[in-house]
């Protein structure tokens, strides 16, 4: 579905980020690893149900109540049992993070497993984490999806590379704990987004898995896992905190919005000293000259960006679409270095946002330097087109959603084509986006 988006009357001054997709997928999985847990959540993205339909598939019991003030609770009664019998199919829809959480964890509760995806997921290399199992011992047909595993994952001392994907080195992490020995994971070369690795050892922890980290080590203790209901411990409750990869984006918003729509907008419901490394974002709006103000659960935009920024994004690459949004409103050159590891996301977000800007007549050059690539982009103050602008969304939420922003940088209306690729991680987006000011309407 393509939508359309014009500048509109802003009709609230705040809005509450939605939960943290990234802490959801994580608690579903180690809730379905330890068992007697609940999660609660104020939203149910299409990534965090293939996660949960994950853990159906190899025989969890994975139950999603909606509550009566539209939050969801998602509840594991009993921890997955392995069934030496089990043949399935586990199909992760579009989610990476569910793809790569699982591989692992496949092999180790069915006989024979066959992973499967749908979008552009089974296109997105999944070779070093399938090495890796290979050196564990499990079989392997093929390093896309769909992917076949069978036998028991071994304890040993594995490595991977640290500058591919960090879902290699969750996935794994994952799996580690619940084998009959300790088991170490070496990460080589540079340890780009460590944060989500740091995110994922926090909630196994959480759920009683022995993990240590020292000079690029994790040393992987047995975690005495349950394997009935009866050992475990009790249930746990957890509530999903705010989604600060998904608020830069309302922040961006918010700060072109400034002047336009109101003086000032609240993102609520934050933790500012969450782990989550797209905290970040407010670091770099400030250094683009934004105003920003922030509380200990709350972040508050009150002016536009002035000026041009130099970031390295390898540990941040889902801000990039973001940034670059503010970068083309901003009067300065923009770098953004280290961006590589787009092109291997949900599309190649790096020709998608060169392709965005450049609808705008946005001047953006990608620069080899070795194996990165950094992105400059040339802004040149507010971007005034002669008609309607088209974007391509590239069926990708987070083009899409910074698209949005353009809907701000001028008169014109903004046309997002696969615009519903925001369900991914951001159901609801336009309506929320609606109240800060920019109606939608389908095309």
């Amino acid at each position: 579905m393509d939508i359309r988006l014009t500048k509109s009357k802003a009709s609230v001054s705040h809005i509450t980020a939605i939960s943290s997709k990234s802490y959801v997928h994580r608690l579903i999985v180690s809730a379905a690893l330890y068992g007697g847990a609940s999660i609660k959540t104020n939203i149910l993205s299409n990534d965090m149900r293939a996660t949960v339909d994950a853990v159906r598939s190899l025989g969890g019991d994975a139950l999603i109540r909606e509550n009566a003030d539209g939050t969801y609770e998602i509840k594991i009664n009993e921890p997955l049992k392995r069934d030496g019998g089990r043949i399935c199919t586990v199909d992760c829809g579009e989610s990476g993070s569910t793809a790569r959480f699982i591989l692992p964890l496949a092999p180790y509760f069915a006989k024979e497993a066959t992973v499967t995806g749908s979008g552009r997921l089974p296109e997105r290399p999944m070779g070093p984490l399938c090495e890796v199992l290979r050196f564990a011992q499990v079989s392997v047909d093929r390093d896309i999806l769909p992917i076949k595993l069978s036998g028991v994952p071994v304890a040993g001392d594995y490595s991977i590379a640290g500058n591919v994907s960090s879902q290699y080195i969750s996935g794994l992490l994952f799996l580690l704990p619940l084998l009959d020995k300790p088991s170490s994971l070496t990460v080589t070369g540079k340890f780009e987004s460590a944060a989500y690795v740091d995110m994922t050892v926090d909630v196994l922890k959480k759920f009683g898995a022995d993990i240590d980290f020292k000079d690029s080590v994790f040393y992987v203790n047995q975690s005495g896992r349950p394997l009935t209901a009866g050992q475990d411990t009790g249930e746990r409750y957890f509530t999903a905190e705010g989604d600060w990869s998904n608020a830069a984006y309302l922040l961006t918003l918010a700060s072109l919005g400034c002047g336009l729509l109101f003086d000032s907008f609240t993102v609520d419901g934050l933790n500012l000293h969450s782990i989550q490394g797209d905290r970040a974002i407010v670091d770099i709006m400030r250094q683009f000259g934004i105003a920003v103000d922030i509380t200990e659960d709350s972040c508050k935009v009150s002016s536009r960006p002035q000026k041009g920024v130099d970031v390295d994004c390898s540990q941040i690459p889902d801000l990039v679409p973001a940034l670059a949004t503010l970068a083309a409103n901003t009067d300065g050159k923009c770098v953004f270095r280290n961006v590589e590891r787009l092109r291997i996301k949900e599309c190649d977000r790096v020709m998608a946002v060169c392709d965005m800007l450049e609808r705008f007549g946005v001047e953006v050059n990608i620069t080899q330097n070795g194996d990165s690539e950094d992105m400059t982009v040339s802004g040149n103050g507010t971007i005034k087109p002669s008609g309607p602008v088209k974007i391509r969304s590239y069926n990708d939420h987070r083009i899409a959603m910074a698209a949005a922003a353009f809907a701000l940088s001028s008169d014109r209306p903004v046309v997002i084509e696969d615009a519903m690729a925001v369900d991914k991680s951001f159901p609801g987006f336009y309506e929320v986006i609606g109240k800060m000011g920019i109606g939608s309407s389908n095309v």
